[in-house]
């Protein structure tokens, strides 16, 4: 047999323990195995045995045992590249926690195994579903639970054994028991009837349901039967976790009945299978049992007496297992995934590798803006990342303007929050100037740890923020957030922190380099663009095909008079004065305004507009007039004026030189100074106007 057939081989006979009820199903499926695995000369593999004897001990009722293996098992399987094994540890792991009662593990581990379902066929993927939907019926949550109990029957009838998906739909009709929905809990049971009338296991849920549903009608004695029906069944099956499940129910009802001469006795034995399989939840519920039939003692004195003495031996019996649950299995879950880490530096070598990488593209980017969905893209295979973040702070106007991707949403458009109104984690991490993580994150600690200016809706529940310095101040913040909680652990903030240092570097290389070409390109005292930069954008705007141009010189009048009669200082505040004027008279995306020369300013339009020309140009006349500012020398006026040149250039064959259109303003601007100055003039290609 080929090693690949070989493997399929195992791969099948894993796939198939969850329809195992008892250990020696499990052993039976184990001896067929090792029989095949002696005639092919093949081993089994240590992950598969480690998976096998995990399966024995949780049909065994050793549950904590159990989840101890099958960290054993996932450490072999990820060292021999078995997705589809880890995957099914962890859904294993899952069950168990929430066989235990410890449903913040049992969540976390369900919900690594339904992340990997890509591993899996969809018989796998449905159980997973299936567990998932379990752990929300009996935390109440009804409604996701259906959501994701309907679509696991589905997947198990498509993809499963005949009775694969049985337990879905006794599920789902123990929901609709709760709902008081009884005919239709009672038809899906009776369409099960038949394929499961044989299996032990399933008879036991089929008669708890059905005993459910008789107490409720009010057929007491019926009930009755039907819960022991139920014991029976699982007591044959030899699973000692849904054995005591059973008679805890039946205790129930028992309690409900105040037949407490039977409740003794099957308190006595349910009590001791759960305290045999350590699940607190059982334990618990059998404790809890015990109170309420201590106060229905009709004696007040034996009642008191019986109170205090077994009240005393039930909250150190609690106390024993909340530090169990508290130490060992905390611990076993810290160490096993120590453990596992360990066993995945190779992994973690490969994740700074990907680090490296994006750093390289990003400290190469010209604009790292536009490379966020390549970040986004290569950090998937490190993180989960539903969303991710990049703001940039204002710290005059305390804002911060967002770049964000959503992996559920199309390409958005950046946003900008007002620090001053709202609290978020950006400014939170911006103000605090400090890195942080959360992996759990619910709306009272959102409100505590931001106060209650914040939105305290969350729809992230784990993420990593950092902010970014530039030149030692803090310019921005990046953040990469998950939908789902516990999704970040140590190493993965360690990988992010790495991240952070690349981004740093690089917006701050490419402030540095923005800052030197602003130098290059703009005027030191009017902080207008400068001659050099004309040449530069009037070539970008030829490569955009424009066919329409204009350009505008302005000069202020008498200027050399100006700086003689009150000096360059005050010859220099004008220049700044006037250059304001005109930008913001030209402010304008497609507008730029240029120092051309002394006291010579030049506006560069790829377009002819002309009523819009004039009404900025009459604006900007009058607004200059309104610096009254004094000019003695001026032959045109007493107060401070310009003039100015208008030429209008059409380019229909794209060669209009920069000189050309330069020299046709420069020529209205002439004619201006020829007809008074304090004016504009307007050239075309034909006629010409004086205003």
């Amino acid at each position: 047999m080929a090693k690949n057939q070989w493997n399929e081989l195992l791969l099948e006979q894993v796939r198939q323990l969850p329809m195992a009820s008892s250990k020696e199903q499990v052993q039976l499926r184990l001896n067929l195995l090792i029989v095949e695995a002696s005639k092919q000369k093949k081993t089994i593999p240590t992950e598969f045995e480690l998976i096998f004897q995990a399966y024995q001990l949780s049909r065994s009722g050793k549950l904590i045992d159990s989840i101890s293996v099958f960290f054993d098992a996932i450490n072999f399987s990820q060292q021999n590249q078995q997705e589809f094994l880890i995957c099914f540890c962890h859904y294993n792991i899952g069950t168990l926690y929430g066989m235990l009662g410890n449903y913040f593990y049992a969540q976390k581990f369900l919900t690594k195994a339904e992340k990997m379902q890509q591993f899996c066929d969809g018989y796998i993927t449905g159980i997973i579903k299936n567990n998932i939907g379990d752990i929300f019926r009996q935390i109440g949550n009804f409604n996701e639970a259906l959501i994701y109990l309907t679509q696991a029957a589905e997947l198990l009838s498509q993809h499963g054994p005949k009775t694969a998906a049985a337990l879905s739909y006794f599920n789902i009709a123990e929901i609709k028991a709760k709902q008081f929905l009884f005919a239709e809990a009672n038809e899906l049971l009776e369409s099960l009837y038949q394929d499961i009338k044989n299996e032990p296991r399933y008879l036991g849920f089929y008669y708890k349901i059905q005993a459910e549903i008789a107490s409720h009608s009010g057929d007491f004695e019926q009930a009755d039967k039907l819960h022991l029906l139920s014991i029976k069944n699982m007591q044959i099956c030899e699973h000692d976790y849904y054995y005591a499940e059973m008679i805890l129910e039946y205790c129930h009802f028992l309690t409900s009945c105040l037949q407490y001469k039977k409740l003794d006795q099957f308190i006595d034995l349910g009590l001791a299978v759960a305290k045999k399989i350590e699940s607190d939840k059982l334990i618990d519920g059998f404790n809890d049992i015990i109170l309420l039939r201590i106060k229905d003692i009709d004696d007040i004195n034996i009642r008191e007496k019986h109170y205090q003495t077994l009240t005393s031996s039930l909250l150190n019996s609690r106390r024993e297992l909340l530090k169990r649950e508290g130490d060992y299995l905390q611990q076993l879950y810290r160490l096993n995934v120590a453990k596992l880490n360990l066993s995945t530096m190779k992994s973690l070598s490969d994740n700074l590798a990907v680090i490296n990488k994006v750093g390289h593209y990003i400290n190469t980017s010209s604009d790292i803006k536009n490379a966020l969905p390549q970040i986004q893209q290569d950090l998937a295979s490190l993180f989960q990342t539903d969303t991710l973040a990049l703001g940039f702070y204002n710290s005059e106007q305390d804002q911060i303007t967002i770049h964000y991707l959503d992996n559920n949403l199309p390409a958005q458009t950046p946003y900008i929050t007002d620090c001053k109104s709202e609290a978020t984690y950006m400014s939170y991490c911006i103000k605090s100037n400090s890195a942080f993580y959360f992996n759990h994150m619910n709306s009272e600690q959102k409100v505590a740890m931001l106060g209650d200016r914040c939105d305290s809706k969350v729809q992230f529940k784990s993420a990593m923020f950092s902010p970014i310095t530039i030149n030692g101040e803090v310019k921005g913040v990046f953040t990469i957030q998950a939908r789902e909680s516990y999704q970040y652990q140590t190493f993965h903030f360690e990988l992010f922190s790495q991240l952070i240092s690349y981004i740093s570097i690089a917006l701050e290389n490419q402030y540095n380099r923005q800052q030197l070409l602003h130098l290059s390109q703009t005027d030191h005292l009017t902080q207008v663009w400068n001659r050099k930069s004309l040449e530069a954008h009037f070539n970008q705007l030829k490569q955009q095909q424009n066919q329409e141009y204009t350009g505008i010189m302005i000069d202020i009048d008498h200027y050399k008079e100006y700086n003689d009669t009150y000096g360059h200082i005050a010859g220099d505040e004008v220049l700044i004065q006037v250059s304001r004027l005109i930008k913001q008279g030209f402010h304008s995306l497609e507008t730029q305004v240029y120092r051309y020369g002394g006291d010579e300013f030049f506006v560069l339009m790829p377009s002819i507009k002309p009523e819009k020309i004039r009404q900025k140009l009459d604006k900007l006349l009058i607004e200059v007039k309104k610096l009254l500012i004094p000019h003695k020398a001026s032959t045109c006026s007493c107060y401070l004026s310009i003039s100015v040149g208008i030429g209008y250039n059409k380019d229909p064959e794209n060669q209009l030189s920069l000189n050309s259109l330069v020299n046709t303003a420069d020529r209205a601007l002439y004619q201006a100074k020829e007809n008074g100055r304090n004016c504009y003039f307007e050239l075309a290609h034909i006629k010409e106007t004086i205003y």
